[in-house]
C-alpha cells in the first residue's frame, strides 16, 4: 500500500513539474494558443480584403499596436490594466507588436518581425471590435501585409 501511494505521488510530482516547466516556457498556455491560432488565420488567407472580426480566431474586444522602443509601463498605461504578459518593444524597428484584450485581460500578445510571424498588420494605435475594421491584404515575399483601410 505504501509503495502505491509512494508511486502516486511521484507521478503527481512529475505532471506538476512538467506543468510548471511548460508555464515557464510558453507563459499563459491560452495567450500561446490564441497567438498560434491567430498566425494560421493570418497566413491561410487569400483575397484582397480581410475583416479583422472574422480573421481573429478568439474573442476579444481591443487590439493594440506600439511604437518601436515603448516600455512596458508606458504600454500599461495606455491599456489602463498591468499584466505579466505585456512586453516592451525595446529590440528593433520593424517589429510586429500586437496585444489583443479581451475584458482587460491579454488574450494574445505577438511581438516579431513580420518574415518569421509570416504577416504583418498595420493601424494607428488601437482598433475595437465594434469597428468591424477592414484590411487590405498584400503577399510579399511569403509574408502577409494586413493595411487598416481607413
Amino acid at each position: 500500500m505504501k509503495k502505491k501511494a509512494k508511486l502516486i505521488t511521484i507521478i503527481l510530482s512529475c505532471i506538476a513539474f512538467i506543468a510548471i516547466a511548460g508555464y515557464l516556457v510558453i507563459g499563459d498556455p491560452v495567450i500561446f494558443m490564441n497567438n498560434q491560432k491567430l498566425e494560421n488565420s493570418f497566413k491561410s488567407f487569400e483575397g484582397d480584403t480581410i475583416k479583422l472580426n472574422e480573421a481573429v480566431p478568439f474573442d476579444w474586444d481591443i487590439v493594440y499596436t506600439f511604437e518601436p522602443y515603448a516600455s512596458k509601463e508606458s504600454i500599461e498605461e495606455i491599456v489602463g490594466f498591468k499584466s505579466a504578459y505585456i512586453k516592451e518593444n525595446n529590440i528593433n524597428e520593424g517589429m510586429v507588436h500586437l496585444l489583443f484584450v479581451k475584458d482587460k485581460k491579454v488574450v494574445a500578445s505577438v511581438l516579431g518581425y513580420s518574415a518569421n510571424l509570416g504577416y504583418s498588420l498595420s493601424f494607428s494605435q488601437k482598433i475595437e471590435f465594434n469597428d468591424n475594421a477592414v484590411f487590405t491584404a498584400s503577399n510579399s515575399d511569403g509574408v502577409i501585409n494586413l493595411i487598416h483601410a481607413k
